[in-house]
């Protein structure tokens, strides 16, 4: 059958250049051919001459774009598809099906996939495996700057390495740079949700014959990035450790390692409070922790935040055919005075979800105002976030807003404390200094 398809592969090879594989099916459905950089998922023998339904049993003739490619003669372009495989992992992939046209009849397809995540894995591979790079991470900040010079010099290494930081401050981001931006680039990405892991899991080391692959099997040539690394038990934490002891970068006797990877954990917590308080296992905070990497919150690099917004801006205009060109300075003053609890990937789901709703050219208090209060999940925000502008707010001076937000923000205080005493602790002034603004503003 393959000789068949010669004329048409030469219009298809870009579909193999940016892939994690390749299938090849003939018109009954049968694999005939398949490539995929990470064998430790399948293999050539684990598929070829197999129904497609029966490496996808979840499948049925009207859900597998394969089958309907073939039944129809449509192309399927970027088709997310959520499935159970037939070793019952939860697989979610992303498949472009291309029909393959001998005269006027549909003899097969070829399948290209991403696979974005296998159980609780995610999975990136291949040089173009979309991960992130050093360009990914927006700023023009001095000390940002430093951070990613880091990176990159810590990508330039195989060293293992701990990425620590608040919610949203871009770890997995950093992690991906570590990963594209160094000598493993050509090597499978494999990502495990350490909050989704059991103290029964062993996904870290088996020794069973006929298991499935382990973690560090399916990431043996390139990085594995164990994301929230703070949940992890002291059982997984055994595990791990007896797994690092088989991994070339641990290992004392090297040339006997079984695997040849970098272990990367992510975590939100400091190491070295989860250390001293017993959470982190100490000989396995000294295995990982050679390369430490601390990701700023936002409000530690706030003078990004234009920048961000702009990016962020053009992104949504791009994808929601919107034209927001124009940020209005009160919202630029306002976003650089919150606290941003959630980080950048707050502000870019506000500004998502800010530009979802609008329909003029610029972005205004209410626009953000009722996102903030939508997206960060509270019921409240402080100062004058909270506050209802004046209808004409954008003649609202800056002087003005500023005052409405250092009032909102010392009733908050005062609400919080019921005491003027504790209320300026709280807020970092002297008891005298808090008098006068109470008297100022008529509290």
């Amino acid at each position: 059958m393959l000789e068949h398809y010669l004329d048409q592969l030469g219009d298809m090879l870009h579909l193999c250049a940016d892939t994690d594989g390749i299938l090849i099916v003939n018109k009954q459905g049968v694999i005939e051919y398949h490539s995929m950089p990470m064998p430790a998922y399948y293999t050539h023998e684990d598929t070829v001459g197999k129904h497609i339904l029966d490496i996808y049993p979840s499948l049925t003739e009207e859900t597998s774009t394969i089958l309907t490619v073939l039944r129809t003669g449509i192309p399927s372009y970027q088709k997310v598809q959520r499935l159970i495989n037939d070793r019952g992992q939860n697989v979610t992939l992303e498949s472009t099906t291309l029909p393959i046209i001998v005269g006027s009849n549909v003899e097969g397809v070829v399948d290209s996939s991403h696979f974005f995540e296998i159980g609780h894995r995610v999975v990136r591979s291949g040089p173009n495996g979309e991960l992130s790079t050093l360009d990914s991470i927006i700023t023009e900040n001095t000390c940002m700057k430093k951070l990613k010079q880091r990176i990159w010099d810590a990508a330039q290494t195989n060293s293992p390495a701990i990425i620590y930081g608040e919610i949203g401050t871009g770890k997995k981001l950093a992690a991906e740079a570590l990963h594209r931006e160094g000598p493993r680039a050509n090597g499978p990405f494999i990502v495990q949700n350490c909050a989704a892991m059991h103290d029964d899991d062993n996904s870290f080391y088996c020794e069973s014959a006929g298991a499935e692959k382990n973690l560090f099997e399916l990431a043996d040539g390139g990085t594995l990035l164990l994301d929230e690394f703070d949940c992890l038990s002291h059982t997984l934490q055994a595990k791990l450790i007896k797994a690092l002891s088989r991994n070339k970068r641990h290992a004392i006797n090297a040339p006997n390692a079984a695997y040849d990877v970098r272990v990367v954990a992510a975590m939100n917590d400091d190491p070295y409070a989860a250390l001293r308080e017993k959470r982190l296992r100490e000989d396995l905070y000294y295995k990982l922790g050679v390369i430490k990497l601390r990701m700023p919150p936002l409000r530690e690099h706030a003078d990004d935040i234009p920048l961000l917004m702009r990016y962020f801006i053009d992104k949504y205009n791009l994808e929601m055919k919107r034209s927001v060109h124009v940020v209005s300075s009160m919202v630029e003053s306002i976003l650089r005075q919150y606290s941003w609890p959630g980080n950048v990937q707050e502000l870019k789901n506000v500004i998502e979800g800010a530009l979802v709703s609008m329909r003029s050219d610029t972005l205004r208090i209410n626009d953000v105002r009722e996102v903030l209060l939508s997206v960060s999940g509270r019921g409240s925000l402080p100062g004058m976030l909270d506050s209802t502008p004046p209808a004409n707010s954008e003649s609202f001076s800056l002087n003005e807003a500023l005052e409405n937000y250092e009032k909102g923000i010392i009733l908050q205080a005062l609400q919080e404390t019921h005491s003027i005493s504790q209320a300026a602790r709280r807020l970092g002034i002297s008891r005298q200094n808090l008098q006068y603004r109470l008297q100022k503003y008529n509290i």
